[in-house]
């Protein structure tokens, strides 16, 4: 890919990057499929499928900007594109924040109207599971990926300094937190903790806001 501003010992690292993007997004329509079809009535596995569905936001924009940002200067942009990724990086992160404050509100609703969530079973090759098992397999799914993925694109942000990769890289790496906080949700209801569902919720919702929150105030 040309690219009008990149110097040339950065190209292969900018390739690199690339790739990542869209192995991180082939992966996520996997997870985000998994968690769809193992969803049931548990709150904090609808907010970690909607999680796993914002966490797309940041590699699509990165790659829009990565078509848009090399082209060279002409009359209408005389300093070039590079400012895009600015653009892409704002839409990154108000999409965080303000889907996760959302989720947040959704979850203490929830908590306080003390509503009691049920995981029933399922048949799966001719035996009945409980569903909570698969829940427990989609989250782990969604999540250990997404940590190798953030691992390896950090040092490539830091090297590229990319704002959007990097933010993207961030919310790779900390989606363990999701998935923990899924599961203890899940194994909460198992357990008869009618709260810990909504609780789990909660605090993945705050953690969307968390990220969102320190991407906007460095946009």
């Amino acid at each position: 890919m040309k690219h009008f501003e990149l110097p040339t010992d950065k190209r292969p690292a900018y390739r690199r990057a690339i790739r990542l993007e869209w192995v991180t997004i082939g992966y996520l329509l996997t997870a985000i499929t998994a968690i769809y079809l193992t969803l049931g009535k548990s709150q904090a596995m609808k907010t970690a499928w909607i999680e796993d569905m914002l966490s797309l936001i940041p590699s699509i924009v990165f790659l829009i900007a990565a078509r848009i940002s090399g082209r060279p200067p002409n009359r209408t942009f005389p300093y070039g594109y590079h400012r895009v990724v600015s653009i892409a990086y704002l839409v990154a992160s108000s999409a965080l924040f303000l889907v996760g404050a959302l989720l947040v509100t959704d979850a203490l609703l929830k908590l306080a109207s003390a509503e009691h969530p049920s995981i029933g079973t399922v048949e799966l090759f001719g035996h009945q599971v409980w569903l909570g098992w698969l829940m427990e397999l989609a989250l782990l799914y969604s999540a250990i990926p997404a940590i190798v993925l953030g691992r390896m694109k950090l040092p490539l942000a830091r090297e590229l300094h990319d704002k959007v990769l990097f933010a993207d890289a961030k919310i790779n790496k900390a989606d363990w937190l999701t998935a923990v906080a899924g599961m203890a949700g899940v194994l909460g209801i198992g357990l008869g903790l009618w709260w810990a569902d909504a609780v789990a919720a909660a605090v993945i919702s705050i953690d969307l806001v968390h990220d969102g929150m320190v991407n906007l105030r460095t946009v």
